[in-house]
């Protein structure tokens, strides 16, 4: 059992001030009840740092006690953080303690950092309404998948940590949202024009003792005829757009695919001529990365991470047997193979990466089905079966509580 240090102080005019840990808020009903019922975390102090504390403060202590934690505070403290949104607002009714601990700003920051596995896919073909597709019914989810919360009919464009980037089909308006809440904003026109195809990438990586967030969609905007691509940029600490000075000269920007990847501070873009556009967000530089020799033989690869480094996922699907080639470093050679099984690469259409999930499951499309394999286990499971096929666009998804409204989002825009 965990012992922990507590205290209750009472300061002048009888205000009561509580020590808390750095992620759970406590409300003022929680301090309801008999005086030995109420514990509260107190860190552990250095002499040093017990020098620093002011002599009112020391006199203000008035109660002190050592209890052992209950398997209440173990789970609040050490477990619910991990857990997806879907599964939190289930817990929520367990008391009215709970959904205060759940509802606080502070614990959606936490479970944001902590929980960063991919909770689905946001599945959309043409211009229908998106749908979703949990690789877990029970945990994940979302209280409209259809994403109809929105003024006008939207396309997926792009998603990071539980943010969405959506565009409107109307009138290609950018709105980003947090779909758990149902909380949308909508971004002011850009300065140059992206179209409805433009290769926009949405940035969010929330840190754990940094409450300052803040989220960027990095656009890379091309033009017809024109060998250049320039980088505008949005971002919520502005809430405003800018071009980047750094300019792409070397590239035939016509042949940026629309869908992009973003990790540890970089946008990466996959190109029909042979290389991957990276933009780097703290130095706004660019530069390039050489892609796998491909042919027909070839179906769609994805860029992706595997153990915390980037890598480029290639299938290659011949004589009904589907073959994974997995390229790494900065050469982007070739650093493994995965044969799947034989019922995975049968005659179900052209085999399709979309993506490499929690550690080591693959994301697979196979024609109209979506199938998971487990690398270890060497397992396929059927996730979704459904009408696209190679039309249909795949975002991947993280069951998130971020939420667009609390302060730990920079923004200064409206929020609806």
């Amino acid at each position: 059992m965990f012992s922990f240090l507590v205290f209750m102080a009472d300061f002048e005019g009888n205000n009561r001030e509580t020590l808390e840990d750095d992620f759970c808020l406590l409300e003022d009903s929680d301090l309801e009840g008999d005086v030995d019922e109420r514990f509260y975390e107190l860190p552990i102090l250095s002499p040093k740092a017990k020098a620093k504390i002011p002599v009112d403060y020391n006199k203000a202590l008035k109660y002190v006690d050592r209890k052992e934690a209950g398997l209440e505070d173990v789970l609040r403290d050490h477990a619910l953080h991990l857990l997806p949104a879907k599964t939190l607002f289930r817990f929520k009714t367990v008391s009215r303690r709970w959904d205060h601990w759940i509802s606080s700003p502070l614990f959606a920051h936490r479970q944001t950092t902590y929980f960063k596995n991919v909770s689905g896919l946001f599945c959309q073909v043409a211009d229908h309404s998106p749908s979703f597709i949990s690789f877990n019914q029970d945990a994940y989810g979302m209280p409209d998948p259809s994403l109809s919360f929105f003024p006008e009919p939207v396309k997926v464009r792009s998603s990071c940590n539980g943010l969405v980037c959506c565009q409107g089909i109307e009138d290609d308006t950018y709105y980003i949202c947090s779909p758990v809440t149902k909380e949308w904003k909508k971004l002011p026109r850009p300065n140059l024009y992206h179209g409805a195809k433009a290769a926009v990438v949405l940035a969010f990586e929330p840190y754990v003792l940094n409450f300052n967030e803040s989220y960027e969609l990095v656009c890379a905007v091309t033009f017809p005829d024109y060998p250049v691509v320039y980088f505008e940029i949005y971002s919520s600490r502005s809430s405003s757009w800018r071009v980047s000075d750094t300019i792409c000269y070397e590239l035939d920007g016509s042949g940026l695919h629309d869908g992009g990847y973003y990790m540890k501070g970089v946008v990466y873009w996959e190109s029909s001529s042979g290389v991957i556009l990276a933009f780097g967000l703290r130095d706004e530089q660019c530069g390039f990365l050489p892609l796998p020799a491909n042919d027909e033989e070839y179906g769609n690869g994805a860029l992706a991470m595997k153990h915390g480094e980037l890598c480029y996922i290639q299938p290659r699907y011949q004589d009904n047997v589907c073959t994974i080639n997995i390229h790494g470093n900065m050469d982007m050679s070739l650093k493994s193979v995965i044969n799947l099984p034989y019922d995975a690469g049968s005659a179900f259409g052209v085999c399709r990466v979309l993506g490499f999930i929690n550690g080591d499951i693959l994301i697979l499309g196979l024609g109209t089905r979506v199938v998971s394999y487990h690398v270890k286990e060497q397992k396929v499971e059927l996730i979704s079966q459904h009408e696209g096929g190679a039309c249909t666009r795949y975002i991947p998804y993280v069951n998130s509580l971020v939420s667009l409204r609390h302060p730990l989002i920079r923004d200064k825009g409206l929020i609806v």
